[in-house]
This record gives C-alpha cells, sequence and structure tokens, in this order.
C-alpha cells in the first residue's frame, strides 16, 4: 500500500487547539538547571543563534588562536589604482558601517582574530592603505567576547563548547556596557547592528545586544538624532565607504518575529512605504558624494543555520508528519510536506530531531517563531522585495554592489570555486561558514573580499589584487 505523507500546519494561535497534538518526543525533555544556564548567560550569548539555549552548550573550554594572519598581513604590498574613486590630489580614507559579518561576528563571537581577518580588514591590506584601523581587542583579551565550537555528534545534529578563556568583561548595568575603545576607529560594525543605530542611539527597546555594540564607540553614540556621522566625519574624513546595512536586519526578522507579513517593518521597511529605499542614516554616510560598496541580501535557506533541521530530513526518515504552529488563535491553512516550509533552529527542535525514530510519527505544536511557512517564506525572501531596490540605490549613488545572494546560493548549491581552483563548501561543516551557521569563516572572509575588490575594480575602473586564497590558506594555517 502506497504510503500517505501529511503535513499539518496551524498558523498560529497563543494556546493550542484540543484537537492539535502537544509534542510527543521520543525521550524526557531535559529542562536547563542552574548549572546548565551558567554556560550560556552573560551579555554576549545572544551573539551566537542558539548561545540562549542551555541544553545545547556542552561544556566551558579553553583555546589560543591558531591562524598566523599577522604574518600573511605583515607582507608588503603597493598602494592600489583606484580609478574614478579619488578626485586629484585625495588619499584613501575607508570606513566600514553594518552588523555582524562586517564587525567580525565568527563562530558565534567577535574576537581579536575574527576581526583580523574580517574581510574589510583583508580588503584594506589588498589596497595597500595604512589608515584602516580596525577597533581590536587587546592582546590579553584575544578571545574577546568568547565564541563556540562544534562538539563531534553521532547525528550531525549540532552541539557546541564555549571558549571562555582570556575574553573581556562587561561592565555590569542595565544594560551591560563593553570598555569604549579609545583607538582611531574605521569599521563601526557592531553584531545586529547597522549605520542606522549609530544615528539612533540606545533609543531601541529590547535590544541589548545592539546597545552593548553601540558603547563600544560611545563618543559617536549622539545624545541627540543625526549627529553621529558628522563626528566621525570630522575624525575619520572618510572619501569611501562600505555598507552591510541590510543582512543582520533580514535575520533578526527570521530569528525574533512571531509573524513574518507584508507590514513587518525589518522586511520590508522603507520600500513598503515609498518603493524605493530611504533609510536615511545611510543618505547620511553618503552625504557628500562618497564612493563606496553596498551588497544584496542572502537568502536565510542557503545558510547552515537554516539547514541543521530539514523537513525533507523529517519527510525520508518518517511515514506521517503532524506539524502545528500557533498563530492568530486559529488553523487557517494545511499543506503539504512538499511546499516551502521551514523551521527555526530551537533547543526543542534539535531535541524532537534526536528523538524522531525513523519509520515513526512526528508530532509536535511550534510556537510562531519556530516556523517560516510557505506564505511567510514568499514575504521573506530579499531577491522578490529588496535586493532590486538595493541594486537602484547603487545605481542612483554610484556605488559598486557585491552580490551576496548569488555567492550564497552558488556556495550553498556546491558549484563555486575560488578563481584558483578551490572548492567553496558551504555545508554546516565546511570552509566557508563558521559553527554560528551564519557568518564566514576566516577562508570565507576572504572569499567575500575577493567579492568586494572584483566590484570595485569593475564598477570604478580600480585596479586592486586579488588575495591569492592558496596562499592565505597557507600561510595563514587555515584548516576547517
Amino acid at each position: 500500500m502506497k504510503k500517505m505523507l501529511l503535513l499539518f500546519v496551524l498558523t498560529a494561535c497563543d494556546q493550542p487547539g484540543n484537537s492539535w497534538p502537544d509534542p510527543v518526543p521520543g525521550g524526557p525533555f531535559v529542562v536547563a538547571t542552574a548549572e546548565d544556564s551558567a554556560r550560556t548567560n552573560g551579555p554576549f550569548m545572544c551573539i551566537h543563534p542558539m548561545g540562549q539555549h542551555p541544553e545545547m552548550i556542552h561544556d566551558n573550554i579553553d583555546r589560543q588562536p591558531t591562524l598566523k594572519i599577522e604574518e600573511w598581513l605583515s607582507a608588503p604590498t603597493t598602494l592600489a589604482d583606484f580609478g574614478r574613486i579619488l578626485k586629484p590630489g585625495q588619499t584613501m580614507e575607508m570606513v566600514a558601517f553594518g552588523g555582524g559579518m562586517t564587525a567580525g561576528v565568527m563562530n558565534g563571537g567577535i574576537t581579536r582574530e575574527s576581526q583580523q581577518t574580517n574581510y574589510t580588514n583583508l580588503l584594506a591590506h589588498q589596497m595597500g592603505i595604512k589608515n584602516f584601523e580596525m577597533p581590536l581587542f587587546d592582546k590579553e583579551h584575544y578571545n574577546g567576547t568568547g565564541y563556540y565550537v562544534y562538539r563531534n555528534t553521532e547525528t550531525g545534529h549540532p552541539q557546541w563548547d564555549r571558549v571562555v578563556n582570556n575574553t573581556i568583561s562587561a561592565v555590569p548595568g542595565d544594560p551591560p556596557t563593553m570598555p569604549e575603545y579609545m583607538g582611531k576607529i574605521s569599521n563601526y560594525a557592531f553584531p545586529g547592528g547597522a549605520a542606522d543605530w549609530l544615528d539612533r542611539g540606545y533609543a531601541c527597546e529590547n535590544c541589548e545586544l545592539i546597545k552593548l555594540g553601540l558603547s563600544r564607540f560611545k563618543r559617536y553614540v549622539p545624545p541627540y538624532p543625526s549627529e553621529a556621522f558628522i563626528k566621525i566625519k570630522a575624525d575619520v574624513p572618510y572619501n569611501f565607504a562600505i555598507i552591510d546595512e541590510f543582512f543582520d536586519r533580514w535575520m533578526s526578522g527570521i530569528r525574533m518575529t512571531p509573524q513574518i507579513g507584508i507590514f513587518n517593518q525589518a522586511f520590508n521597511g522603507s520600500i513598503l512605504l515609498t518603493g524605493r529605499i530611504t533609510d536615511h542614516a545611510i543618505n547620511k554616510v553618503l552625504k557628500e558624494g562618497q564612493k563606496g560598496i553596498i551588497f544584496t541580501i542572502p537568502h536565510y535557506q542557503d545558510l547552515p543555520y537554516m539547514n541543521w533541521y530539514s523537513r525533507h530530513e523529517l519527510v525520508q526518515r518518517g511515514w506521517g508528519l503532524y506539524i502545528s504552529f500557533d498563530r492568530n488563535g486559529k488553523a487557517d491553512q494545511i499543506v503539504d510536506a512538499s511546499r516551502p516550509f521551514f523551521m527555526i533552529p530551537s533547543a526543542k527542535v534539535h531535541h524532537l530531531f534526536e528523538n524522531f525514530s525513523r519509520g515513526g510519527e512526528f508530532r509536535v505544536n511550534f510556537q510562531d517563531f519556530e516556523v517560516i511557512d510557505e506564505d511567510e517564506e514568499f514575504m521573506s525572501d530579499p531577491q522578490k522585495h529588496y535586493n532590486g531596490k538595493i541594486r537602484e540605490y547603487a545605481a542612483e549613488k554610484d556605488l559598486a554592489v557585491v552580490d551576496l545572494f548569488d555567492l550564497y546560493q552558488r556556495i550553498h548549491q556546491g558549484s563555486y570555486r575560488t578563481d584558483d581552483g578551490i572548492l567553496v563548501d558551504g555545508s554546516a561543516y565546511g570552509n566557508f561558514f563558521s559553527s554560528d551557521g551564519i557568518y564566514p569563516t576566516p577562508f570565507g572572509q576572504a572569499i567575500i573580499a575577493n567579492e568586494v575588490i572584483k566590484a570595485i575594480n569593475k564598477h570604478y575602473g580600480a585596479k586592486i589584487p586579488l588575495i591569492n586564497l592558496a596562499e592565505f590558506v597557507r600561510t595563514t594555517g587555515f584548516e576547517k
């Protein structure tokens, strides 16, 4: 008899209805103890997408830096030809604004090593400019915020150990803060951030991680809106800006928004009302006609983070899937397993996957934020709703564009090789993504740096040499 497979999806209610099943795991669900919570509690835990789940963090461990990045950075370079970026007599002064990718988030944290291997720092090296300054953690606190490494698991579903030695301490308060970085700053990015947050300052609710990041750039956070970029421009008279404005905003919408819809500001923002990007912070960054680079937004389905727990795996393993989730107090649609459907990683999802035996039934009622259904998948596709507008804005402002959507898609499909022939592996344990499943490894950062160089060279007629990635891997000792 042909097997029948039904995937029931309810779109949300605060309390599941009586006709829909509660979770039926294959074993007892372990409730986190105070000792478990101590492994993750702290102001930096939310940098890692799973850091707030004590059940997923096994132990605290010590690690030392392993890469010889300073050896690679010390190799001599000549000043590049910047094409039409500079006016006669100008020298290159570059700054960067953005979120985790540009700040150097790697393995769910920021370290001195991840800052040094950030694509903006690698780019400055290739340009031959010596005045680009990352706000590095000091050598004593080389592990910065701490970070997470994969544990070996039999199932392949990830768990982590947390690296805790030689980290910084946040200053207690409400919210906690980091010590202000007092040296020259060329990179103003921070986890969850964007140029917009510098302009708005601390005026945000339920965004402790953003406030924590802003505290490191305290002298630029204005007491009144619109003053941040005036101060930055006075201290660092930049003529080229790297703008990574939208990716963290998009991921926040995916991870934090109970219901993704057309009125969701995290996804549609200014284009919903105006049909174009009007983000005032970017306009202020480029107020004096500065040149720069901007990025399209990759699709979350191309990230390992969204492939740790796959609906396709459930379809292959089980003969009956009964999955509901709460939305608006009623069951308002049913879809089958062949339609787009994603589960946001959580301790609950992990537990169910680990205990779902082959050939059995998978029954669960998720909360709304743990599910992206077909309609939400459509609304949260950046290629449909935002990337075209980013390109229009870039044309209007004379910016080069790095197509991260296309790059991440090709990497996810396994069809991307570097210019010097290295196959790029975009899987969870591959060489491009770090253990947070969202942000790149040092090798991945070098790939992005090369994509930036290609975009600048093409758009502005510049001649910046590409990173020899094979030599980068060999010199730094990168292994994945």
